[in-house]
């Protein structure tokens, strides 16, 4: 996962020590005086939101205008007011949003997802480190157009104040790719009912917020493949099993 977890693990830690809290007023460091339910990012502002009660943490948010990465959390921690709207599940949630691509679709290629994950490449992908044996994929599931992972990561280089699994899903956001995830604050731990409503609620409010992104032109025909893909250099292996995932994982 590629994450700036160096910018933003300090915050994270103090917001997992005080969302239990309400408001957590008195904590010593600053806050930003308001609380957006939503930011736009990337060059053609991709609306990233979040369930009720989740608020962005601007000091977290990155947009190059390629590519952009958004922490969402609660909303009293990060207007630091006891009157704010707070998430009924406590968790940390982050949105990333890939580089567009002209063709291709992720929910085109919905059924090798699973495969690629599993895989070593899918796995050193998904790790921190770019050690495939450091993850563990404990369940996929497809709903709808998006993808869904459970998965742990014991590489070193995790947002600190959370637990090592986490929940995300895979979807088109136009002709991008977002990746949303749920992570569980290290000492409020989620049940997999949680987790999975929670990740889904957070699904629902992003396509909700994004119903006009321009749709990408449609893929081109490609040439069969005269060897198997899964014997290829990474370098050199088709659309669906490498260009589209390093537009996800970045």
């Amino acid at each position: 996962m590629s994450t700036p977890t160096s910018d933003i693990g300090l915050r994270a830690v103090l917001a997992a020590a005080c969302l239990a809290l309400v408001g957590c007023g008195g904590v010593g460091f600053s806050r930003p005086a308001e609380a957006p339910a939503d930011v736009a990012v990337t060059a053609d502002r991709i609306v990233v939101t979040g369930p009720e009660g989740f608020c962005v943490d601007p000091t977290a948010t990155r947009d190059t205008g390629g590519a952009g990465f958004v922490m969402l959390g609660n909303c009293a921690v990060i207007a630091n007011s006891r009157r704010a709207e707070q998430p009924q599940v406590p968790a940390l949630l982050t949105a990333a949003i890939s580089e567009p691509a002209e063709t291709g679709r992720l929910s085109d290629n919905l059924a090798d997802l699973d495969g690629f994950f599993r895989s070593s490449q899918g796995l050193a992908l998904l790790s921190r480190s770019g050690d495939p044996d450091s993850v563990t994929i404990l369940e996929t599931t497809t709903v709808g157009d998006a993808f869904l992972l459970h998965a742990s990561d014991s590489s070193d280089g995790r947002v600190e104040g959370v637990q090592g699994d986490y929940w995300r899903a895979y979807l088109d956001v136009g002709p991008r790719i977002a990746t949303l995830s749920v992570l569980a604050l290290e000492d409020r731990a989620l049940d997999r009912a949680q987790s999975l409503d929670l990740l889904l609620a957070f699904v629902t409010a992003v396509q909700a917020a994004n119903p006009d992104t321009p749709e990408p032109n449609p893929p081109q025909s490609v040439a069969p493949q005269q060897v198997s893909p899964q014997n290829l250099p990474l370098e050199t292996q088709p659309l669906w099993n490498v260009g589209l995932f390093r537009r996800i994982l970045g």
